[in-house]
């Protein structure tokens, strides 16, 4: 399991430590309101080294900066963290409204150290497991008690993107389909606990269309999670695309090879 987590892991990030790419994806996933009311056209994608080895095992996680958008009294916008947390189990974790407060106090406690105002943080949760997302949407929820108890207790909501709720594939929003990068990699994390070859067909096409195929280190990148999240060499992928009247190229010799490159160093450090 911890060598899947490391796949989707990197792929994540690789995908949403690019700005163009978070800033693309929030336009699109944040709630209207609040979308309407954050700086989305310059952020910057903030290193994270804020969690535990016990917490690695179940998440990822990026943070993007912006910051509130001016009021008529303002000079400038109120900074904002949206801090995103990635759930790369196949399985929810209640466990995520730990991880989420720990990054909040971490970077609080890191404020009032340095003398500041506490800074705006708002909690976001990417899934994209098998199993329906059954998780309370707010701390306090999970707790079963009154409510006159629970009005004493710490609160909090997040901001849930669960991919079994979208469908990629009949997308409408032209930014989104015209980041060929952001939305190929949604639709691989949606598919990743399936073995949907319809979808990977459809991508294929997608590429096609996009005159993406041109972009080969990036179409190995994608490659490379299919095969290793599907299980599926690149003789497999290969016929694929010529099902798809797509012409792989030297594409997949060189997957073949970066696939046993990586075998080959996953073994060196395990020995």
């Amino acid at each position: 399991m911890s060598d899947i987590n490391n796949v989707h892991d990197k792929f994540f990030k690789k995908t949403f430590e690019d700005p163009n790419n978070a800033g693309t994806f929030l336009k699109f996933a944040l709630p209207g309101n609040l979308r309407d009311a954050v700086e989305l056209s310059n952020i910057e994608i903030d290193a994270t080294n804020y969690v535990s080895k016990q917490f690695r095992e179940c998440f990822s996680d990026i943070v993007i900066k912006t910051k509130m958008k001016p009021q008529s009294n303002e000079e400038e916008g109120i900074p904002v963290d949206i801090y995103i947390l990635f759930e790369h189990k196949y399985s929810r974790d209640a466990g995520i409204f730990i991880q989420l407060l720990y990054y909040m106090y971490t970077m609080w406690q890191k404020d009032i150290d340095e003398k500041k105002d506490l800074r705006i943080i708002i909690p976001f949760v990417f899934y994209h497991g098998k199993e329906k997302w059954n998780i309370p949407r707010s701390f306090a929820e999970q707790f079963k008690v009154s409510g006159a108890v629970k009005d004493f207790l710490l609160n909090y909501r997040y901001i849930l993107f669960d991919t079994a709720h979208r469908n990629f594939a009949a997308e409408v929003d032209d930014e989104l389909k015209n980041n060929v990068f952001l939305l190929t990699s949604l639709i691989l994390m949606k598919s990743a606990s399936n073995q949907d070859i319809e979808a990977i067909r459809g991508i294929f096409k997608f590429w096609y269309e996009k005159g993406f195929l041109k972009e080969k280190e990036k179409i190995l990148f994608f490659l490379t999670y299919i095969s290793e999240t599907k299980d599926m060499a690149p003789e497999k992928l290969e016929k694929i695309l010529k099902e798809s009247e797509i012409e792989g190229g030297d594409i997949m010799p060189t997957l073949a090879q970066r696939l046993r490159d990586e075998g080959k160093e996953k073994g060196m450090k395990e020995g």
